[in-house]
Parts: C-alpha cells; sequence; structure tokens
C-alpha cells in the first residue's frame, strides 16, 4: 500500500512539473544572457543636411544659369546689387585662385540666394569645369576658394563586334566616345585600322573617371585584344618613374618606328599600285603611294620622327612635303591645302605637318602618302618596319602578372558578350 500510495504522490508531482512547464511557459532552450546592443546616436539617424558647392542650404535657395555670351564678372553681379567696391574687391581676392576675365560662355553660374526674399544673392558660383567651381561669399567678410566634387575611377569592360564603322559600334554599345579615339592612339603602330572587317572583335578592359555619374577626363585602356585576319594584345605597364606603355604578351612594345597612316580617321581611296588608271591623265600608270580620301582641312600627321628635306609645290604633287627619318626610310605627303612645317625642321611623330586638301593632279580632298626604303619606294602596309625596345628582362617578372591578369579578364569580357545581347557591364 505504501508503495502504491507514494508512487501515487509521486506520479502526481510529476504530472504537475510537466503541466507547469507547458501551462506557465517555462524555456527549455539553452541559457542565454543578454548582451545590450550598442546605442545609436541620434545625429546618426537624421538624414544629411542639404548643400551645395560646400554650402549649407538652410535658408537659402539656388538660383542656376548659363554663362552666356559677352557675360562679365561686373555685368553679372552689380544688377544683383553689390556695388562697384564690392566687386573689386572679390576681384583681387580671387586673383590667386581664378582670374574672373577666364569665364566662358555655356559653363553654369549659380546665385545662393536668401530664401524668403529676393535681395542680393549670398554666394556666386562659377562652374571652371566638371570637378572645379570658384565660390564667391559676397557678404562681408567676403572670400573665394575653388570647391572641388569627389572623382570616382571605375574599372570597366567591354566586347564589341564590327558591324560597320568601329567608331558607330562602339557608341552603340555604350562607350564613351574617346574611347574610340584611345583604341586608335593604342593600335596605332600595330593594326591597320582601314582594313578591319564586318565579324572581327574588339575586346577592352579600361578605367574611367567619373563626376556624379558622368564621364570625366580620358578613359585609360588596360587591356585590349583584337581578333580580325590576326590577333592583336595590347598591356599598359608602367614601369618605375615611367607613365607606361603597351606592350604585347611577350614584352615587346607595341610602338613601332612609323605610325600605320598619316591620317586619324580617313579611308584609303587608292592603293599603292604597280599600273593604276590615273583619273586625271586618264591613262595607266604606276601609283607608287597610298591616297587616303578625307575632309578639307583633315590634320595630316608626320609617320614617324625625322627632319623636312622639302616643303613646297609643284604641279603634280601640289603642296607637299618630304621628310627623312633616318638613313633607310623617307616619307611623303601629296596634295596639301596647307602645309604647316618648313624645310629643315626637325619633326616628331604624329606632329601636324599640314592639311588635307586637292591641290596639284587631284580629283577630290586626299593626302597621297608615298614611303621609301633604301632610295626605293615601297608600299609601307606590307612591311615589317622596326619596333622600339623591349620590356628588360629583370621587369618580366610584374609584367607577367599584370598581363596574366588583364588576359582573364579580357576573357571573362569576350565571354559575357558573345553570351549576352548587351556588350556593356
Amino acid at each position: 500500500m505504501r508503495k502504491k500510495t507514494l508512487l501515487g504522490v509521486g506520479g502526481t508531482m510529476l504530472v504537475a512539473v510537466v503541466g507547469a512547464y507547458f501551462y506557465l511557459g517555462v524555456d527549455l532552450s539553452p541559457h542565454q544572457e543578454y548582451v545590450e546592443e550598442p546605442a545609436i546616436a541620434a545625429e546618426d539617424s537624421l538624414p544629411a543636411r542639404p548643400s551645395a558647392y560646400g554650402i549649407p542650404l538652410d535658408g537659402f535657395r539656388v538660383d542656376r544659369e548659363k554663362l552666356k555670351s559677352g557675360d562679365t564678372f561686373s555685368a553679372l553681379l552689380a544688377p544683383k546689387g553689390i556695388s562697384a567696391a564690392r566687386i573689386d574687391s572679390l576681384v583681387r581676392l580671387a586673383d590667386p585662385v581664378f582670374n574672373v576675365n577666364r569665364m566662358r560662355a555655356g559653363h553654369p553660374i549659380a546665385y545662393i540666394m536668401p530664401d524668403d526674399t529676393d535681395s542680393t544673392p549670398a554666394y556666386f558660383v562659377y562652374e571652371a569645369d566638371q570637378v572645379d567651381h570658384v565660390v564667391f561669399k559676397l557678404d562681408p567678410p567676403c572670400s573665394v576658394h575653388v570647391e572641388k566634387r569627389p572623382v570616382h575611377t571605375e574599372e570597366k569592360s567591354m566586347s564589341v563586334e564590327v558591324t560597320g564603322a568601329l567608331w558607330n559600334d562602339l557608341i552603340g554599345a555604350g562607350a564613351d566616345p574617346s574611347l574610340a579615339a584611345e583604341l586608335s592612339r593604342v593600335f596605332a603602330w600595330t593594326v591597320d585600322f582601314y582594313r578591319i572587317q564586318k565579324g572581327d572583335r574588339f575586346t577592352m578592359v579600361y578605367k574611367q573617371q567619373t563626376v556624379d555619374g558622368e564621364p570625366y577626363g580620358q578613359p585609360v585602356l588596360l587591356g585590349v585584344r583584337y581578333e580580325g585576319a590576326s590577333t592583336q594584345e595590347a598591356f599598359l605597364f608602367e614601369k618605375d618613374n615611367d607613365k607606361g606603355g603597351y606592350y604585347d604578351a611577350e614584352g615587346k612594345s607595341l610602338k613601332k618606328a612609323f605610325l600605320q597612316a598619316p591620317l586619324k580617321y580617313s579611308r584609303i581611296s587608292s592603293g599603292f599600285s604597280l599600273r593604276r588608271f590615273h583619273p586625271v591623265q586618264k591613262r595607266m600608270k604606276a601609283h607608287l603611294g597610298t591616297d587616303y580620301a578625307a575632309p578639307y582641312g583633315t590634320p595630316i600627321l608626320s609617320v614617324g620622327d625625322g627632319t623636312v628635306t622639302k616643303a613646297g609645290y609643284t604641279a603634280g604633287n601640289g603642296n607637299y612635303v618630304k621628310i627623312r627619318h633616318n638613313h633607310t626610310y623617307e616619307t611623303q605627303y601629296l596634295h596639301m591645302r596647307k602645309i604647316l612645317v618648313k624645310q629643315g625642321q626637325a619633326v616628331k611623330q604624329g606632329q601636324v605637318i599640314g592639311e588635307v586638301g586637292s591641290t596639284g593632279l587631284a580629283t577630290g580632298p586626299h593626302v597621297c602618302y608615298r614611303f621609301w626604303k633604301n632610295g626605293k619606294q615601297v608600299d609601307p602596309r606590307r612591311e615589317v618596319l622596326p619596333s622600339a625596345e623591349p620590356l628588360a628582362q629583370r621587369e618580366m617578372p610584374a609584367f607577367a602578372q599584370v598581363r596574366d591578369g588583364m588576359l582573364a579578364r579580357l576573357d571573362e569580357a569576350e565571354d559575357k558578350a558573345r553570351h549576352t545581347s548587351v556588350a556593356t557591364f
């Protein structure tokens, strides 16, 4: 009996305990101590105060305009109630940082006005460019300083298949127009842009500075691959105390002794030929040059360093320039509208030496480009031209690291472009 009673009592107590857990909400989970979260200061949750040009705008508004032709610093401020004496003081204060006579039409300007009145402005701002804007504090004590917008650098990649004009294809893919010019500059010695075909592909990795989301300055190509009749690659490698240059995968400089062409943008209207029908003389004869058609006034560039040996006029050549580059090579440029160098003058590769015209025996604006090797006229587009010095052996490990990383980026960009309808990302 006693055992039953004890069991009965014990059973009753067990049921009571279990019931307590369920009905009284006792937590059976592992024991955890409360840890107080760090307090958030009240001001951290407040929105930033509105500002413009580094000026808090509490109690102010911004009236923006564009500088018009003929506007002067004085003519802008005098109608706003700023005295001639104060304008003169502001001009002198600005002199160490900005010359007010250098303000240009079309640039944005702004007046920071008190919010509750149309009285005189408290500040005047001139935007010199995307980054720099000159802030004039008009209320005494007056001051002038230059504010700068933050500049961000983004690394981007792009792969574009040529469908027509390379320029249009790049723009259509979302590239900044200046990227086409950079591409032409990097491959100026190794890719003949007049032989690019539909279906060729350019893949590139580049860095672009932006201000408020808009491009700022020239893009810088870090790595480029051109796939056409052959594959050409270029990698930017910056050596110690040097701006750097572009090299192929083996560390050989892409820079050649001569540019591929004497014009940046044009088309070949007639190639080098031992037998061609002359459009003016109406007979078959040799054409020992390459004609590049371009609009009147297009700059003509010297394809290499050298000295001007002739600069003048003949009935057939029109205005022309001839340059000796060394004991082996000479070049000549015919039918110029204007000659911009003199005989005996030293010129650099890429220097403008004249303008496209149609003087002499010519039916339209173009430059006839002629090339001599060891005193004999040859087709420069078939010549293997000398290159600049390759990288030193001690520089190759660092270059290889840059190259290999860039090859991976180029492969990634090309793979994405081939599998998506959008070529930029």
